[in-house]
Order: structure tokens, then sequence, then C-alpha cells
């Protein structure tokens, strides 16, 4: 299955790569009707709630791109509900959210921090020890590699184990009574309500059960992740829904891939049952939520009471029909499509990739400087926002009445800060100036390396070239991403712990948050 096309390159103005506007703008990603949602869309329960209602504000990780689409690394939301820095080296954790919600509200205790961090190193040594007998077996023979590494994963997994029950752990200590996603809401899956619920609802719902509901299995939380990114991405019939999301997940949950298209009539059947069995733990999964949210007298009718006992044997019988299934992957040479190639000499792809990374590093130390001043600064009766545009970083600051007034003290300091953001503007115009002087370079280069004037020819090469140059900076990252989802002999756990370091390698956009719902809109 292709990737869809990419927008593009150089063509001006682009579309912004972070909700608060962008700046110079090197590679657009794909716009939301080629690619899914990197947030779920909070509108549908936007209505005010009552000012006596103190909301807090949520914050759910991205989703996991399919394996090998290229993603475009760039600075995430920026402003108001912009998510904690800190929050890049957790993307893929099932405790995300309320770790989010602590640090913005300030209530993670130096207690929960310190367990945070020893939980994270961790984690991080035991993949690059795992990373380390990856590469010590990378010139071994299959069957000897295969088998080398189960001996290693039966001594690895046991602490993988435990770094697990950590995790959820964690989750269950950063929880507040009141700080979920769903404290304040007034309706509920089971209301009677005769408009119904739309997709993006169900959505929700379905998301913030994998996160916040006590009781459910690590998996099943992973797999209701699953539901609510297929909620998504419905259409109105199979054939559509097919267009929108053409992958299938797999193992670990939340990877998705493509199956070749000529693989052998028996492993076809195998993948075509895991398919099945997998919709089918899903189906059950997504009714018992369904059923219990907001249902009356819950407690003594409880869909999901027992629900882990009754999935964990056809959980385990998933894991194990995927390690069939990537046996004889294994011996199939079109599992591994070929990287993307660039249609320009490497030299001008190199000086892509290396544009790539500076425009990447110039956004993020601009909104690094701009975020520790916003800190240093919260007492100061002033609002700013800013963002990133095609000509430079734009701001505005708007002074703000306190029940006192605003006397000359918070004049100063509000010009102290107008100033300094001025400062930061100015810094970054002058390395805008440098990237776009040679984003024109390249494009020059491009056009008489092709012996072409014609616009649409060139802008076809660069945007191959881009695709190739990504493709190469996220190399890493996928090649974990890639190991975790095919290589044999290697554990779930193992294979989760693959899975969440590829993610934050990729360094995906992090979703602006929501504040807490209270009521439906009156529209869908």
């Amino acid at each position: 299955m292709t990737s869809p096309p990419l927008p593009i390159l150089f063509r001006l103005p682009l579309r912004c790569l972070a909700t608060a506007g962008c700046g110079l703008v090197l590679f657009a990603t794909p716009s939301a009707a080629q690619y899914e949602p990197s947030r779920m869309p909070n509108d549908i329960t936007s209505a005010l709630p009552p000012r006596t209602i103190d909301r807090v504000p949520i914050f759910f990780p991205p989703f996991a791109p399919p394996l090998d689409r290229p993603v475009a690394r760039s600075v995430g939301a920026a402003g108001r509900l912009a998510p904690p820095a800190e929050m890049a080296s957790v993307v893929n954790e099932l405790f995300y959210p309320q770790l989010g919600t602590r640090i913005v509200t300030r209530t993670l205790s130096e207690q929960q921090e310190q367990a945070v961090d020893q939980y994270l190193k961790a984690k991080r040594a035991a993949g690059a020890e795992l990373r380390a007998e990856l590469e010590r077996l990378q010139d071994a023979e299959p069957a000897a590699r295969r088998q080398e590494l189960e001996t290693f994963a039966r001594k690895q997994t046991p602490k993988l184990a435990e770094l697990e029950k950590t995790a959820e752990k964690l989750r269950t200590d950063l929880s507040s009574s009141g700080r979920g996603w769903g404290d304040l809401r007034e309706w509920h899956l089971s209301d009677k309500d005769r408009r119904g619920f739309s997709p993006v609802e169900l959505a929700q719902v379905m998301r913030a059960y994998a996160h916040y509901q006590p009781g459910l299995a690590p998996a099943q939380r992973r797999l209701l992740r699953e539901i609510s990114l297929e909620l998504l991405m419905a259409g109105e019939n199979t054939e559509k829904a097919t267009a929108n999301n053409p992958h299938v997940f797999f193992q670990p949950e939340l990877s998705r891939i493509s199956f070749p298209n000529n693989v052998p009539a028996e492993l076809a059947t195998r993948i075509a049952s895991y398919q099945t069995k997998k919709s089918l733990l899903k189906k059950e999964l997504f009714e018992a939520v369904r059923n219990h949210d907001g249902a009356a007298l819950g407690f003594l009718r409880n869909p999901l009471r027992g629900l882990p006992e009754k999935q964990a044997a056809r959980i385990t019988e998933l894991e194990t029909l995927a390690e069939v299934i990537r046996v004889a992957l294994a011996q199939h040479p079109s599992a591994a499509p070929p990287p993307p190639r660039s249609p320009l000499p490497a030299a001008l792809t190199d000086r892509l990739l290396s544009l790539l990374r500076t425009r990447d590093l110039v956004e993020r130390e601009a909104a690094s400087r701009i975020d520790v001043l916003l800190s240093e600064n919260r007492a100061t009766a002033a609002q700013v926002s800013y963002r990133f545009e095609d000509d430079g970083l734009k701001f505005v600051v708007v002074p703000t009445r306190g029940r006192g007034g605003r006397g000359s003290a918070d004049a100063g300091k509000i010009e102290t800060l107008r100033t300094t953001l001025t400062e930061i503007a100015d810094a970054y115009g002058r390395k805008l100036a440098g990237l776009v002087n040679e984003r024109d370079a390249i494009r020059r280069e491009a056009g008489t390396l092709l012996g072409a004037a014609d616009t649409a020819r060139i802008d076809a090469a660069l945007t191959s070239a881009n695709r190739a140059a990504v493709q190469k900076q996220n190399e890493i990252a996928y090649h974990d991403y890639r190991v975790a989802v095919f290589e044999p002999g290697l554990s779930p756990e193992q294979r989760r712990l693959l899975f969440d370091a590829s993610i934050e390698s990729l360094g995906l956009p992090l979703p602006r948050g929501e504040l807490q719902p209270v009521r439906r809109a009156s529209t869908w």
C-alpha cells in the first residue's frame, strides 16, 4: 500500500505544522484528509460549564503513525493549553494524561517525580540492553538468531514485566479524584438520547477509559486506544473506512502495518484469523465500556467486572498467532518494503535533510526560550500568545487588569517581557533568513540538475527528495518499530519496550490539552 502524496514542497503559503502557527515550513505534513488525526477533536463537548466548576486541562498522547509513514518533526502546540515539554519522554505511556495534568496544575509531588524518573531510567537501560543483544546477533543465521533471542527473552522478560507493573502503579498513583477526563461530564453513553452519539464522542469515551478506568488490564487499555482511533477513522461503509485506514493493527498493540499482497494462502488465512479474533475482542470490550459508561446501578451490574480475566487467554492467543505470522513473514522478502529513493543526488538530499534538522532545532530553541520566559513571568499581569509564521515569529502581549488595577510596577514588567520576546523573535528571524537562503539555493540547484525550468517538475522532485530525507531522519526510530513488529523470538514485553522507544524517537508533535468536558454541544 503506497502512502498518500505529500503537499508540494516550498509552495507558499504552506500549512502550519503547529496548531498555534508555523514558521519556515520546509516540510508540510499531510492534511487532515490524508493523515489520521494527531489529537482528538474536542469541540463536541465545548459547551461552557457553570462558572463554579473549576476544570483542569487534560493531555492525551498523539497517535502512533503506521510503520514507515514519513513524519516531519515539529514544535507542538504552543500558547494556551500547550503540553508540558516533559511529556515527550512519556509519549506512549498509559499514565501520560495523569502526568500532564499534575505538571500543569503543579500537583506533582517530589516523590512522584522521582518515581517517574526512576521508571524511565530503568526502561531506557533495559532498551539499551535489548538493542545490544540485537546488534550482537545481527549477522547470525535466522534460526540461530531466533533461538538466541528467545533465550535472552526468557532472561529479560521478568524484569520488563515488573516495569510494566510499575507503569500501571504510576498510572494509579498519578490519578486524582475530580481530575479525570470524565469526572465533570454530565452526559454518558448509556443515556437514552434520541440524537445518539457521534463517532468522535464514542472515541473520546474509549480513549478516556483506556487511561482512567480502574480495573482494566494494560492490554485492554491499549486495545481501547486502537478502538478510539478506528472510530475517528470510521467511514459511511466498509470501503470508505478501509480507505481512511488501510493499515492493520498488529502486535504490539497500536502498531500499524501493511501486509504484503502476495503471501501464501496459508499465511493469508492466519492473518485473516488474527484480524477476526482481534476484532471480536475489541467488539466485546467496546460494548462493555458503552454499557458501563454512566449506567444506573453500575456497581451492581458492572459489564467490566471480570472482563480482564475473561479476555486474558484470548489476548495471549493473539500474541501466539502473531508470532506464527512473524516467522512466516520473515521468509517473505516483500515484508520489508524498500525505503523511498530520492530523485536528487545524495549530496543535495543530505543538504535537504540538514535543512530539516536545522529548522526543527531553530523552532524548538525559540519555543523553549519563550516557555522559560513565560514560566518566569507567571505572576505578571499579561497574557502572551505567539506563533511561527512564514516570515518570522509573531507574538502579542495583552495586559490583563486584576481587581486592584495595574500599577507602574506591572507596566514595567510587561514592557520588559515584551522587550525580551522581541529579542527572541529577532534572533529567530536572523536564523530564519539563513534557512530561507539555503532553501532557495537547494531549489535552484535542483532545477539545474534536472535540466528543467518547469515548476511542477522541480516541485515533484523536491517532494520525493523530501520524503526520502524525512524517512532517513526517522530511520533509527522506525528500525526499532520494525524490529518490534517483525523480529521473531522476542517476548511481547520486549516488543512493547522497543515500540515505545520508537514512538518517542519520532518526535511527534504533542497535542494541545483540552479542558474537562461537562455538557454536550447542541449539535454534532
